[in-house]
């Protein structure tokens, strides 16, 4: 009996050091684990990011936007690691002269109202729809669109949709988008009902067809209205399911989802209110993401997503991709960006 007794302190000491070389030794820890993982076939790689991430103010000249944007996150409070709310912390130190919007609902809205940040931060509590639709796209569709409302009245002429379960580490995501849409201006000439490019991640997947990722977007206030401004009713998610299956499309790479998928269903409807038609070709789907759209790398803003714990590649949990996980990056876009303008070299 007294053996156990002291083998059970052993252990528990052991466990003690385990928990200490986690939580203050880490790095150390995740050196020792990386050598255990490489006698496999594969290499690991990782990277840290803080919970409650410190803005460190850079000695640069700070550049004037005339254009006023605002940052949306939308969805439920994420209260493991407080995320949400030290998101919002982190946003309004980096950017205190930006509106900050969280738009979720009533029980949320609750919890956070009382809690002190260092600038006014906008909560909308929003009444939940009858519906929540496929893959909660309604409640998605709500939450952002009463938060580009609210944008517009502020007088924001850009906003940053964004989720609740995300967070951008990136410390001057602001001047870096608004360069890429500025470059790489829309083509008026061709579409007169969309502002600005919109600027998407590589949450995007590669070869699926018409269906950008919707995780994170940044445009023009009017473009990103016009792409939220839809609801759902189960009668009409089966329509436009039935429609995708009776296309009956077949290709040895790109795909289509065989289920009723929101990102595709935003795309569609945002271009039938610009009166622009969708062919459902390959080409046609390459020639409107390089010509009404930007895709970036989730890296170029050093995102942080809660639901994933991969750099890259976030839809797979294998090494290697497959074309139904593969993810899109700005390489991609670019490539794809040439052609629609025809450009052979520099």
């Amino acid at each position: 009996m007294i053996y156990i007794f002291f083998i059970g302190i052993i252990l528990f000491f052991i466990f003690l050091l385990i928990i200490y070389l986690i939580k203050e030794k880490i790095v150390v820890f995740l050196h020792f684990l990386t050598r255990v993982f490489e006698t496999s076939n594969y290499f690991f790689s990782y990277r840290l990011f803080n919970k409650k991430q410190k803005v460190i103010k850079k000695k640069e000249l700070k550049r004037k936007i005339k254009e006023k944007i605002a940052i949306i996150i939308q969805g439920p409070l994420i209260n493991e690691d407080n995320f949400t709310i030290e998101t919002i912390k982190f946003y309004s130190n980096l950017y205190p002269e930006i509106p900050i919007i969280f738009s979720s609902w009533k029980r949320d809205i609750d919890k956070i109202k009382n809690e002190k940040f260092k600038k006014k931060i906008n909560l909308i509590s929003n009444n939940l729809p009858s519906y929540s639709g496929y893959k909660n796209i309604n409640l998605q569709s709500v939450s952002s669109k009463n938060a580009i409302l609210l944008a517009k009245k502020l007088g924001c002429k850009y906003v940053l949709k964004t989720r609740s379960d995300i967070r951008i580490y990136s410390s001057d995501f602001k001047d870096y988008l608004i360069d890429l849409i500025k470059f790489y201006k829309i083509n008026r000439s061709i579409n007169l009902r969309q502002k600005e490019r919109i600027i998407t991640t590589s949450f995007t997947l590669r070869y699926r067809l018409y269906g950008i990722s919707d995780m994170i977007l940044f445009g023009n206030i009017n473009d990103l209205y016009n792409y939220f401004n839809i609801i759902t009713t189960p009668k009409v998610e089966k329509k436009f399911l039935n429609f995708i299956l009776n296309l009956k499309f077949k290709d040895q790479t790109y795909f289509i989802q065989n289920e009723f998928c929101p990102e595709v269903y935003f795309f569609k409807e945002f271009f039938k209110k610009m009166r622009v038609k969708i062919k459902w070709t390959v080409n046609d789907n390459i020639k409107k993401i390089s010509e009404n759209f930007i895709i970036i790398d989730n890296q170029s803003l050093s995102i942080y997503w809660k639901k994933s714990n991969k750099i890259i590649n976030h839809f797979s949990d294998k090494p290697m991709h497959s074309n139904m996980s593969l993810e899109f990056s700005f390489n991609d876009w670019l490539k794809n960006f040439y052609k629609s303008k025809k450009i052979k070299n520099l």
